[in-house]
């Protein structure tokens, strides 16, 4: 099962599903970061809605009570340990996959 939200190295790790798509549920998101204490900068790992485009992975700052929405960037040069990590995470979640956006031979080719 793959964890809605992993903080790695000072960064959150957000992973959207079919279910929970964070970008149009930040004020939860933040409440959350929040209760957990965070402060820094938010990675989205949109694999589910976005597939393996170019804006798959997403960041934005969050100052410990909200989304700096004005630094809000698609990221093309992602930490290689955690896309990696994630890659695994989906690779070894069958529900994730079946429910992503990712059509059939796009899975074949991500999990081979």
């Amino acid at each position: 099962m793959i964890q809605k939200i992993r903080v790695v190295g000072g960064i959150a790790v957000v992973t959207a599903t079919a279910e929970f798509h964070p970008l149009r549920q930040l004020k939860q998101l933040a409440t959350e970061l929040e209760a957990i204490g965070f402060k820094g900068s938010v990675l989205f790992d949109l694999l589910a809605v976005n597939g393996l485009a170019e804006n798959r992975f997403a960041s934005i700052n969050f100052t410990g009570k909200q989304f700096d929405r004005n630094s809000f960037a698609v990221e093309s040069d992602v930490n290689q340990n955690i896309k990696s990590e994630q890659d695994s995470f989906a690779r070894n979640d069958e529900t994730f996959l079946l429910g992503s956006v990712l059509s059939s031979s796009e899975v074949e080719k991500f999990t081979h």
